[in-house]
């Protein structure tokens, strides 16, 4: 803890909800020193809100991509016309979904 303060570090008074840790900010990022990890503060239900649909909606548009990429492995192997059709058909509501996405952590 006393290199992150040398670090120029600044310890925050709320602690980690996991371990108790005093909690850290460093170039406007808080996290927990212990546990290497991020830590959001919010201040509020709408807030937390808020935070909770960032967070879906970033977990839904890594399994997306993933899942865009193992189909795409599937495809370069695959000759049938029919199951071409159905993983195209796939990736295309996969693309779909992920614009919402996007538009919506535009919004």
């Amino acid at each position: 803890m006393a290199d992150l303060l040398k670090s120029g570090a600044k310890m925050l008074p709320e602690s980690c909800p996991i371990c108790n840790t005093p909690l850290f900010e460093l170039k406007g990022e808080v996290f927990c020193a212990k546990c290497n990890k991020p830590v959001a503060i919010v201040k509020g239900l709408k807030e937390e809100e808020k935070i909770k649909v960032e967070q879906t909606l970033s977990l839904l548009e890594q399994n997306l991509l993933k899942k865009i990429w193992e189909a795409n492995i599937v495809l370069q192997k695959e000759n049938d016309p029919e199951k071409l059709s159905n993983l195209t058909e796939m990736i295309s509501n996969w693309l779909t979904i992920l614009e919402k996405i996007k538009r919506i952590k535009t919004e």
